[in-house]
């Protein structure tokens, strides 16, 4: 073997090895993101229109004794007061589901399904 063929050999194994070790780490499966640190959730439709309200994961992990209670999204020119209680973050918590509504607003209201997300 000359030198010139054992440079061309070396340099295509070497390539070849990059590919295999390339196209072995793009198949292998990936470790899955951690999951988000809240999540927004949609109203049903009411009027033709919806809003969303989005609870932080450390609301539903150590829920405070007054649970949550803040605006939802505006839309059609108003929001609904959104509430949830301790005992209703604590049962997401847990792994269930808890269907509710939002406070009236312009003579209608929207629920919502809050699930553990994390």
């Amino acid at each position: 073997m000359t030198r010139k063929d054992f440079l061309v050999s070396g340099l295509l194994g070497a390539f070849g090895a990059l590919a295999a070790l390339t196209q072995s780490r793009c198949s292998s499966p990936t470790t899955p993101p951690p999951p988000a640190t809240s999540r927004t959730f949609s109203s049903t439709n009411v009027n033709a229109h919806t809003h969303t309200i989005t609870i932080q994961k450390s609301e539903v992990e150590t829920p405070g004794a007054g649970g949550i209670s803040r605006q939802t999204s505006s839309s059609s020119g108003h929001t609904h007061t959104f509430t949830m209680s301790q005992a209703q973050l604590q049962t997401c918590m847990g792994g269930g589901s808890v269907m509710l509504n939002d406070a009236v607003t312009d003579l209608h209201q929207h629920s919502y399904t809050i699930t553990k997300w994390f």
